[in-house]
């Protein structure tokens, strides 16, 4: 794995904990920029597409037939690991019972709730194609290949964040990240939510 890699999500991981997506994508693309340019540098121009109105909806179906289920503490979603299946990129959904904060993310992998319909994610096509190429494949561009990989994450993260901003139904917190990242980011509740 890359050393820059690590030392980038531990310098930016006080930026994460207090909710400052700006700045890790700063900090991200900082550190991409000073490596010799790469396929993975595409990563820097695009932007997820998806509308974040019909991702709320999207969630919020979810939230309420959860919470016909059980009382929802917690939330959490992540991308699927987009860098080794580059054909489709998506982000699942999970429910919580309890929520057991961010000293210890082990708790994540013990949802409560039922299987739920996958989000496609749309608008990092090109990026898809670089995973999906040599490029990924060989050793050359190893470092790019890492810290495009934590921006595609905060990217997410950054469009789940004014996703949720039109999630009538979280009034929870909503944890984000990629499948296999430490690096997890915790929306609040949206205070105009409606209570289920």
């Amino acid at each position: 794995m890359s050393s820059l890699f690590f030392a980038t999500m531990e310098q930016l991981t006080p930026a994460l904990l207090r909710g400052d997506l700006v700045a890790c994508e700063r900090g991200v693309a900082e550190q991409l920029k000073t490596l010799p340019r790469s396929p993975f540098h595409i990563v820097l121009d695009l932007a997820i597409s998806n509308d974040p109105v019909d991702v709320g909806r999207h969630f919020d179906k979810f939230y309420s037939d959860e919470s016909k289920r059980f009382k929802i503490a917690a939330a959490y979603t992540e991308m699927n690991g987009f860098d080794i299946n580059p054909d489709r990129w998506y982000c699942d959904l999970f429910a919580y019972a309890a929520d057991n904060g961010s000293d210890d993310y082990d708790w994540l992998s013990n949802w409560q709730s039922e299987p739920f319909e996958e989000y496609e994610i749309n608008g990092l096509e090109d990026l898809q194609d670089v995973y999906a190429s040599d490029a990924f494949k060989g050793g050359e561009f190893v470092d790019a290949s890492y810290m495009s990989s934590l921006m595609v994450v905060v990217k997410f993260q950054q469009f789940m964040q004014k996703a949720a901003s039109s999630m009538k139904k979280l009034h929870f917190p909503l944890y984000v990240t990629a499948h296999d990242f430490t690096f997890i980011a915790a929306l609040p509740p949206n205070r105009s939510s409606e209570k289920v």
